[in-house]
């Protein structure tokens, strides 16, 4: 069950239009590919996008082809993470490889087909960021990996999508940019403490970014109606909870 209550029924909709653009033959991506998800990985990448928009009651086709196309970034990331050093067979490491090589080309058709084309450098960008944060991790491969380059690492993969979610959908539904700073790093925040929520040695990278992401809203409550960024901030921590009882989540 979705429990983004401001944002659900526009989940639904980015939901039902990727499962229309993901067609192989008939077959949707859940067909062709057991991936495993939890609700954040489905839900929080155009949670954030539709949030955002859902203050200033903005929510069109441009937001809704928006939050299509960062879950689309982040699917063809976390798609290319089921790759690994270990003994694979050949189908088994193609597959991820070129499943996920196709969802960065649905990201940039949808980009260039939509309203949003003059981000597309953006778009761009932000793929060359998280991949470089995947290089970084594999030169640690082995290794304890230091603090400050943890952080880093977190920032490039994750958190660099959620940020830039937030700033494009606050530009697309008309916030003053006075604020899209605050929500940015809200955003920036949010990606950090999702991401250090899966990692063994991030429990403090997570409480850290929790809080700043909770002081953001903090500053910006007097300005803009902060509560669906509220309901999305709910959603994070009950899912960080579930994902830990259930063995999903690594911080205990």
């Amino acid at each position: 069950m979705i429990e983004v209550y401001s944002v659900e029924s526009e989940l639904k909709t980015v939901e039902t239009e990727m499962n229309k653009e993901m067609q192989f033959n008939s077959s949707t991506l859940d067909d062709l590919l057991n991936l495993p998800m939890n609700n954040l990985d489905r839900y929080m990448s155009p949670a954030l996008v539709l949030s955002v928009s859902c203050m200033t009651g903005k929510t069109n086709k441009t937001i809704l082809s928006l939050a299509t196309v960062f879950q689309y970034v982040f699917l063809a990331h976390h798609i290319h993470k089921l790759i690994t050093d270990e003994d694979m067979s050949e189908h088994s490491r193609q597959f991820p490889v070129l499943t996920g090589d196709f969802m960065f080309g649905q990201t940039l058709k949808k980009v260039c087909q939509e309203d949003i084309f003059p981000y597309a450098g953006q778009f761009v960008k932000l793929i060359k960021t998280i991949n470089e944060g995947i290089l970084m991790r594999w030169r640690y491969k082995n290794k304890r990996i230091p603090f400050q380059e943890y952080n880093m690492i977190l920032g490039n993969e994750r958190a660099s999508l959620t940020a830039l979610a937030v700033k494009l959908s606050a530009k697309l539904s008309g916030i003053p940019q006075t604020y899209i700073d605050k929500l940015e790093n809200f955003g920036y925040c949010i990606g950090m403490a999702w991401a250090a929520s899966e990692e063994p040695a991030c429990a403090s990278i997570l409480q850290e970014n929790l809080s700043k992401a909770e002081e953001n809203l903090a500053q910006i409550r007097d300005y803009l109606p902060i509560k669906p960024l509220q309901e999305l901030m709910e959603f994070l921590y009950a899912e960080i909870e579930r994902n830990k009882k259930a063995g999903t989540g690594v911080l205990q």
